[in-house]
């Protein structure tokens, strides 16, 4: 659990979407699932499923009487390597596959809700850096999106665009079981305990 800043930037050439929130404004709380596995020695493949809901609020530009508060959920999906420094500090990179879920608008001056709920998909770049004590891992991320997933006015009508996010997480580890633990040797029984067959 945690939460999420997203960074939202109007970038439509014509009627522009003047945010409320500026910078890493939109903040909103985080849950989630993060299985991990030993590859070798210190090296981790990390993956993660988070659940976020956001509201975003702006003005379409030159807009007198109309104020838009956007609504949707996200799903954080990202697959890491991670690397543990003295079995205490973490660094990670990797790729993260979003879902953006039931993105809808309300205009607040009239009361108007659109019918119109867009769903898509989006890739990015995702870095981490954390804190391992005992078994509660502190970690904070850092969210790129590559590009705009959908090209058409379905996605671009809602002028929001280049998304990033940074975000606090804190979560609980308990073993599965020890990919990374050396099983034991066989070792021969001592002479005297052998068995002989003539």
């Amino acid at each position: 659990m945690g939460y999420d800043f997203q960074k939202v930037i109007s970038t439509r050439d014509f009627i522009s979407l003047d945010l409320k929130n500026k910078g890493f404004g939109n903040v909103s709380p985080l849950v989630g699932i993060k299985l991990k596995q030993c590859l070798i020695n210190k090296f981790y493949l990390q993956i993660s499923t988070d659940f976020t809901h956001k509201h975003v609020r702006g003005i379409p530009g030159g807009a007198f009487f109309q104020d838009f508060l956007y609504h949707y959920n996200y799903f954080k999906n990202q697959f890491l390597f991670t690397y543990y420094w003295k079995n205490k500090w973490k660094i990670g990179g990797g790729i993260t596959y979003n879902i953006v879920n039931n993105l809808y608008y309300e205009d607040l001056e009239d009361g108007h809700t659109s019918n119109n709920m867009v769903n898509y998909s989006e890739k990015g770049w995702v870095f981490i850096f954390g804190l391992k004590y005992n078994k509660f891992e502190f970690e904070v991320y850092y969210f790129k999106r590559i590009d705009t997933p959908i090209d058409g006015d379905n996605i671009y009508g809602y002028h929001l665009h280049q998304i990033q996010s940074l975000g606090l997480r804190v979560s609980y580890d308990f073993k599965i079981f020890d990919g990374c633990k050396k099983k034991d040797k066989l070792e021969c029984p001592p002479l005297n305990k052998m068995a002989l067959v003539e």
